[in-house]
């Protein structure tokens, strides 16, 4: 009777024990092949070109006529994107023409100005809306690769407990049975094996290492704010003149912020893992892949996200110079 209760009881943990497993394994399985395609370099988007006007960024010349002129007319943040998008010599030609017709109806050649001007803050702003897709395509990426590596990693541990429960169980009826047929020395035996199975499935838990995937970024978004090129072969030439010049005078440029921070992230993470008893070889963020853990990737997204939060700004800086365009000029 007692073979037949131990008998039922051993059968029914270890179906479960089998059936759980095999049941982890097809959803790991299934997660590692999502895995796969969602790490692989998926972001096709071209953002180094432009939408069909080449851009070519104009300085102005502190205290000539021109930056007198236009700094009389127009706002810090319009004339910088101004700047980037190459339109000072048509905003010159279109205040020109605002004074000497001030009191009369607007000329055919300044509306003529004035329509150029709008059309090529449209390429812009296609050029701008590219960039920030290359962004966040990869920052969306890097994100549900995480998701996936982090929900592979439960699955992980919850077979590993699933096993140790399962060898505790098991343990303990054999160790019952074997006491109630007074065989007390194999029963101990048998004890001290469980023990050792549990104990081997704690430290091995203990002792995974954390999961990576082969994370592709060929097309880096992040390789030339990092290398600072003086050429981008990522970016248009509106915007990577507009990451390198200073938002006003004494304030450091978009893409020396965004070094100076990410310099921050990538020297906290390597000191991190330096103080960690298995040392981890540091991720190449800036190059053209890597192998992730869910850690790097976190890192990686947030990297993204400060960079598209710069990209968006320039779509501000965009708005607030058309509306100094259409706006009806002030006598100051």
């Amino acid at each position: 009777m007692i073979n037949r209760k131990f008998y039922h009881s051993a059968c029914c943990l270890t179906g479960l024990f089998f059936a759980t497993t095999l049941t982890s394994c097809l959803t790991s399985r299934q997660t590692a092949s999502t895995l796969t395609k969602v790490a692989s370099d998926n972001c096709a988007i071209d953002s180094s070109g432009t939408s069909g006007y080449v851009f070519h960024p104009v300085d102005l010349q502190p205290n000539s006529a021109e930056d007198s002129l236009l700094r009389h007319r127009y706002g810090e943040r319009g004339l910088r994107m101004a700047q980037a998008v190459g339109l000072t010599p048509l905003l010159v030609r279109t205040t020109i023409l605002e004074q000497q017709n001030s009191d009369q109806s607007a000329s055919n050649e300044y509306l003529a100005l004035r329509q150029k001007l709008t059309d090529q803050l449209q390429l812009a702003s296609f050029d701008i809306a590219t960039a920030v897709a290359l962004v966040d395509c990869d920052s969306k990426r890097a994100t549900l690769t995480a998701t996936l590596l982090t929900r592979q990693e439960s699955s992980r541990e919850k077979r590993m407990t699933i096993s140790a429960i399962t060898t505790g169980a098991l343990t303990a009826l054999t160790v019952g049975l074997l006491k109630l047929r007074d065989k007390d020395d194999a029963g101990e035996w048998a004890g001290i094996g469980g023990g050792l199975a549990e104990a081997s499935l704690g430290i091995t838990s203990l002792l995974q290492k954390p999961l990576k995937a082969d994370y592709r970024h060929l097309n880096n978004p992040l390789r030339d704010i990092w290398t600072h090129p003086v050429k981008s072969t990522v970016y248009p030439p509106l915007i990577w003149y507009y990451l390198n010049k200073p938002k006003s005078a004494g304030n450091p440029s978009p893409i020396d912020g965004l070094r100076s921070r990410w310099d921050i992230l990538v020297s906290l993470d390597v000191d991190a893992k330096r103080t960690q008893k298995r040392h981890r070889q540091e991720v190449d963020y800036f190059g053209e892949g890597d192998f992730y853990t869910a850690h790097d990737l976190t890192i990686r997204s947030t990297m993204l996200g400060q960079l598209a939060t710069e990209l968006q700004l320039m779509n501000n800086d965009l708005t607030i110079l058309l509306n100094e365009i259409v706006r009806t000029p002030k006598k100051r």
